[in-house]
Formats: structure tokens, C-alpha cells, sequence
């Protein structure tokens, strides 16, 4: 074979589904995607593809290549990572999806310290929740919210994410009181939603070594987004009561713009089956590029 680079972009196709996709996450001219599987094609002499109208699927070939194409790649990729390692030198491309709030305030910062150790080292932090597919995963590291159970993947736990109730002062001025998490019942609730996981808030309290666990639905809130931002700048415009990581809104509590109650309770929006993980499939592990990057990681958020 000529060119392993041939094979690379087929295998892009065949994941993305079309040769524009494949363009898009190269970012490549399709006509260069294009050129590269008929190449391939002229190479194997037989066609790889059958090309519909709206979609593509492979020919029994196509199939056999594919599969065995990807294990080709991962070897070529993993020969190039140990010849690095040898010299002491990592470097290639790494991407992670975050959810918005925890990559920026958790994930973003760490990476600067990264880049300075590898300067060959680059990095693509996207902010999504999407689903996993072990198959046809786009990303080497996931950062989720979930009870995995998916042998696929391998699923190492993050530190525990303090939250806070807090509400901005204006509010609270003309609100029902509220001591109790029941008294939540009375009061404009914002919520975010996760994916996979109902919409509550679990509070704890521990008085002479008896835990009191109340669970409050929000069912009735005005207010719900996947966005912890959109809820904080709702909050922080009189909206009502929110629950967020204590890191994204300790400097409005500072500044007065907000105010946290229920202080003596500990409160989260998940319940103990949900943890935060650093989440990636088996063979991840044999690149050294992503390998370094969950060191690092974890080495400053794992538990």
C-alpha cells in the first residue's frame, strides 16, 4: 500500500457516514477525502463503497478492509508512541468532551502545565454530553456523569464535586422562608438536567451522629437546562434557587451577587450510583499520547 494516509481517510468515511463528514472532522477538501478512497480502491482493485444517494455503505471488501484497517492504524499509531517514549518525546493530537461547566473549571486549567512538559502535545477540549459508542467514539477521553457498567469501557472516578444552594439577594427579600430543603417546595427552582439521570436534588444532614437524606423533585421548575451557565446567570438575575459546583460560584458569593442557604446541609444533585469519571476504551491505553493525558489528569482530579 502506498499510503497508510489512504486508509485513514476511508476509515473516516465509513465512521462519519459521508465523504463531507469525514471532510469536516479532517478538515480536508472533500475532494481530497474523495481522492483517497478511490485510491485505495484502484490500489485493492475492487470497489470499497457503493455510493447511494444519501448515504454510503460498504461492500463486502469495503467491510474486511475497514476492520482490519483500524487495527492496522492502531498498530502504526502505537509503533509511533513507543519510538516517542524511547526518545522521550510524546506527541500527537488528544481529544476530550466535557460537560461545559467541569471542563472549564476543572479540566481548562490543567492543560497549560500539560503543554509545557509535551510541547508536541496538542489538545481539542470539547464541550458536549453526547452519547458513548465504544465503536465509533470521536474522542480518546470522556469526562461523564454515570453508573457505567459497559465493559468497553474503563471508568476511573474523579474527586467529589462539592455543590451549593444559592439564590441571589433580591430574591431571597420577597421569597418564602427557607430552612428546611422542603421549604424548596415554595420557591422558583432552576434545574439542570443531566442525560440518563432524573431531575433531583439530594440533601444530607448529620446531627449527633444520625444522617437525616432528603430528596426533593423538580418537576415544577421553572426553569431547567443542560447549561450550568445559563442557570447561574439565571440565578444571578433574581431567577430563583439553583444548585451548582461551589467552584463556579464562590466568586458571586464573595462579590454579594449571590448568597448560599442551606448551609448546613450537604447537598448534590446526584444520587450515590452517579460519580464523575474519566472515561475511555481499553485500547486508549496502549497511545501514549492519551496515557500522559490521563496521568496528568488524574493525578489532580482522580480520587
Amino acid at each position: 500500500m502506498k499510503s497508510i494516509e489512504s486508509l485513514r481517510y476511508f476509515i473516516a468515511t465509513v465512521k462519519q457516514g459521508s465523504f463531507s463528514a469525514a471532510a469536516e472532522q479532517l478538515n480536508v477538501a472533500v475532494s481530497s477525502i474523495s481522492r483517497h478512497v478511490q485510491q485505495l480502491e484502484k490500489e485493492f482493485n475492487c470497489p470499497l463503497l457503493i455510493r447511494h444517494t444519501r448515504r454510503l455503505s460498504l461492500t463486502e471488501t469495503g467491510q474486511h478492509v475497514y476492520h482490519q484497517g483500524i487495527a492496522i492504524c492502531a498498530q502504526i499509531d502505537q509503533l509511533v508512541d513507543e519510538i516517542a517514549l524511547h526518545q522521550q518525546r510524546v506527541q500527537g493530537h488528544v481529544k476530550i468532551s466535557a460537560p461545559l461547566w467541569y471542563g472549564t473549571h476543572y479540566i481548562a486549567p490543567l492543560l497549560p502545565a500539560l503543554q509545557q512538559q509535551w510541547p508536541d502535545l496538542t489538545i481539542y477540549l470539547n464541550y458536549s454530553d453526547e452519547e458513548l459508542d465504544p465503536y465509533g467514539a470521536d474522542y480518546d477521553i470522556y469526562v461523564r456523569i454515570e453508573d457505567y457498567s459497559d465493559s468497553s469501557f474503563i471508568a476511573r472516578p474523579l474527586q467529589h464535586i462539592e455543590y451549593w444552594t444559592c439564590a441571589s439577594a433580591n430574591y431571597l427579600a420577597t421569597a418564602a422562608p427557607l430552612h428546611q430543603p422542603t421549604d424548596l417546595e415554595q420557591h422558583q427552582l432552576l434545574a439542570q438536567h443531566f442525560r440518563h439521570i432524573s431531575t433531583q436534588w439530594y440533601f444530607e444532614q448529620t446531627q449527633t451522629e444520625i444522617t437525616t437524606k432528603q430528596k426533593i423533585e423538580l418537576n415544577a421548575a421553572w426553569l431547567s437546562s443542560n447549561s450550568s451557565l445559563a442557570l447561574l446567570e439565571a440565578a444571578l438575575q433574581d431567577g430563583g434557587i439553583v444548585l451548582l459546583p461551589h467552584h463556579m460560584v464562590i466568586a458571586a458569593i464573595n462579590e454579594k451577587k449571590l448568597v448560599r442557604v442551606l448551609n448546613e446541609f450537604t447537598a448534590s444533585p446526584f444520587n450515590t450510583t452517579h460519580s464523575m469519571a474519566l472515561v475511555y476504551t481499553k485500547n486508549k491505553t496502549q497511545e501514549l499520547k492519551t496515557k500522559v493525558v490521563v496521568e496528568h489528569l488524574l493525578a489532580q482530579l482522580g480520587q
